[in-house]
């Protein structure tokens, strides 16, 4: 018997509208989707060239480097999180650098990725030598293969069927085997302040919007055991929450992070770049008063099979 899907979302209402883009919650699993959900039929589409200037190097004045070290430092948070992992599938896998410093300095025997945009995928296995599937994780055939260890690093509110994902995640992992999420939450105290200028919006590309609730309702709809929750990132929270304050406060289309990227030029970020140093600092330390609540800006959980 074929499972149902988790949810249709035949029940839902507005709760806002952005950028002729309607935000939808579902009135029967609570999950906040956007309008895009109903007319994308193939979202792989959307991600052939979300990479494009990602290679050789995507952001400006040798922030590079940071991000690099912080794959470096998602590596070691993993190999802490579970010490005998040996080998792990990492969905979205960028240009590849976490899964390349887990077989490097870790000890993880089996390190493969999935990645749509084809010049990541040549990045990861002509530079890194990595195993890179270039298709959408539903459409794979692993045959026997099981991981220890699947992670999704700010995927799942890109898919147009996250309990499809879940699910067949369930089937790869070894028993006893971990699954890492991570995605912006919904009920961060900065969208509530920013609401359509919120950087985790992304309405060009994500297509739902995670709350604690409504992930955890999923994994434990399809068997996973949840044992470790935060709502707050290294990587992400500060330049997220500071990101979206500035762009509430000047109006503007997260401006400072597209100048970062090398997407735009020119002196009229320098008001941008004020506001940063001065909210930073502010945004860091509510993020870190918020880390175990449910209002941080980033969610994270680690559940297993």
């Amino acid at each position: 018997m074929v499972r149902r899907t988790y949810c249709l979302h035949p029940n839902s209402r507005t709760v806002g509208e952005f950028r002729n883009i309607v935000i939808y919650k579902c009135q029967d699993c609570s999950l906040v989707y956007s309008s895009k959900l109903r007319s994308i039929q193939d979202e792989t589409e959307l991600y052939k060239k979300f990479y494009k200037n990602e290679v050789p190097a995507r952001f400006r004045f040798g922030l590079e480097y940071i991000v690099r070290q912080l794959r470096l430092f998602r590596a070691y948070k993993l190999k802490t999180l579970f010490p005998k992992a040996k080998s792990i599938l990492d969905i979205g896998s960028g240009r590849g650098f976490t899964l390349y410093f887990l077989r490097k300095y870790f000890g993880y025997q089996q390190v493969v990725g999935t990645q749509l945009c084809s010049t990541a995928v040549k990045y990861s296995r002509e530079k890194l030598g990595l195993t890179i599937f270039d298709k959408d994780l539903l459409k794979i055939n692993f045959g026997k293969k099981k991981f220890d260890v699947i992670t999704l690093w700010h995927v799942l509110e890109h898919v147009r069927e996250p309990d499809k994902y879940i699910r067949k995640i369930y089937s790869l992992l070894n028993r006893g085997g971990r699954i890492i999420i991570e995605v912006p939450n919904y009920n961060s105290w900065s969208r509530k302040l920013t609401e359509m200028y919120w950087l985790g919006m992304d309405l060009k590309y994500h297509l739902f919007f995670f709350t604690p609730e409504t992930l955890k309702n999923m994994l434990k709809k399809n068997r996973f055991v949840i044992y470790k929750k935060n709502t707050f990132s290294f990587e992400y929270s500060t330049f997220l929450s500071t990101q979206s304050l500035v762009s509430r406060i000047t109006k503007t289309d997260q401006l400072f992070f597209s100048w970062l990227q090398a997407k735009k030029e020119g002196y009229f970020v320098l008001p941008h770049l004020i506001l940063f140093v001065f909210l930073g600092p502010i945004s860091f330390l509510i993020n870190l008063l918020l880390y175990f609540s449910n209002s941080g800006e980033v969610l994270f959980i680690v559940a297993r099979k």
